[in-house]
């Protein structure tokens, strides 16, 4: 039996023949495995907008490591014998019953192919990383800032002194060698030994810095916060993932802004009123701890839009001054309703090296992923879609 993908080669005998046999057919179940995984991948893919809005991820307060998620996969249907009951077999070539192009009595029926052969298939949460992956990224991204870092130790230096485990034997022999040898065995000299000695090594670590603020004022309901938050969720697994030396720095604010650890940034609960240029003008105060000659620097905001309207032109003016200070400014407003944008969303949206979106329900939250963390992202400026 030879296979097509792979042409026999025989070998000729009297009495037997020998052929190359086709092993694809040797390892059916491999196959089966590669497509699964294949379809499942392209699950993942289309169906993005609804597995990052998971609410049952985004609330939990556990490891996450092994939490699983479910995308229906359309499976292939495999060829089956099916009873047509008495006298089914005898009623000719040309007979229609339920197993050719006629539905079973009483199932239930779609309304287009492939909806009646979908299953649930679990995902990890590694995924679905992975998919979101491969088009996110920080854009704007300049290769030439980078931060000197005193990493673990090296072994580079040769010392006359030292234990003798680290004893460089190669270059003692060596050493030996340069003075004058007595007899015909090698003499060694306590001053021939040499020694490896380990130094502190320094390297040039590509630098970046995340800024996450978030409005946490009495405004923010509860579907306000459950999309800002969704928002960072991902984006801090996706930055961890794809950058993990980089720093992240997280700022809440109400009336006034601070700087808060990330249990602190993901659970607060929300109350007081809104003043925006406060946290622009604190993450311009955390930005010197990190030089703008080493570090990629990134801010991301995401509020209701409801800032005082007393604050607004000290807002526009700090934002402003804040995006000109790193790499890439990203503004997202949130609305439940079909209420105006906001004027400091009018005013961002048209600044350089400010990206702006309007989010109004959870299938935005994935669209603001794609504005603010993909190469390609652009300003929303129609505020909709």
């Amino acid at each position: 039996m030879g296979d097509s993908a792979r042409p026999s080669t025989p070998w000729e005998h009297p009495r037997y023949r020998l052929t190359a046999r086709g092993w694809d057919l040797m390892f059916p179940a491999e196959d089966d495995a590669r497509r699964h995984k294949e379809r499942v991948a392209d699950a993942i893919l289309r169906h993005l907008t609804d597995l990052v809005q998971e609410e049952s991820i985004v609330v939990s307060r556990g490891d996450d490591s092994r939490r699983v998620l479910r995308v229906p996969v359309e499976t292939l249907t495999e060829p089956r014998f099916r009873y047509q009951g008495p006298g089914g077999a005898s009623d000719g070539p040309g007979a229609e019953g339920p197993a050719r192009g006629q539905r079973e009595s009483g199932a239930a029926g779609g309304r287009g192919p492939g909806l009646d052969n979908l299953v649930d298939a679990e995902v990890t949460l590694e995924e679905v990383e992975s998919t979101l992956l491969q088009a996110l990224a920080l854009p704007e991204w300049d290769p030439q800032r980078r931060h000197r870092e005193v990493g673990g130790d090296e072994a580079a230096v040769l010392a006359p002194h030292g234990v003798s485990a680290s004893l460089a034997r190669a270059r003692t022999v060596a050493q030996s060698l340069t003075h004058r040898q007595a007899g015909p065995r090698l003499a060694i000299w306590p001053s021939d030994l040499r020694y490896w000695q380990a130094r502190p090594a320094e390297a040039e670590e590509a630098g970046a810095v995340v800024l996450a603020l978030m409005d946490t004022s009495g405004s923010m309901g509860n579907f306000e916060k459950f999309l800002a938050r969704t928002f960072f969720y991902w984006a801090v697994r996706i930055l961890r993932t794809r950058y993990p030396r980089i720093q992240l720095v997280f700022l809440a604010h109400d009336v006034r802004a601070r700087e808060v650890d990330e249990d602190t940034f993901f659970h607060r609960g929300a109350s007081g009123g809104t003043v925006s240029s406060s946290v622009y003008r604190l993450a311009l105060e955390v930005l010197e701890r990190f030089p703008a000659a080493q570090y990629n620097a990134y801010a991301f905001h995401f509020t209701d839009g409801g800032n005082l309207t007393s604050d607004n032109g000290a807002a526009l003016a700090a934002g402003q001054a804040l995006a000109a200070r790193v790499n890439l400014f990203g503004y997202g407003e949130i609305h439940d309703t079909a209420r105006h944008a906001s004027p400091l969303y009018e005013g961002f949206r048209t600044r350089d090296r400010t990206r702006a979106v309007l989010l109004r329900g959870r299938e935005d939250v994935f669209r603001a992923l794609v504005r603010f963390l993909g190469a390609g992202g652009r300003t929303d400026t129609d505020g909709g879609d």
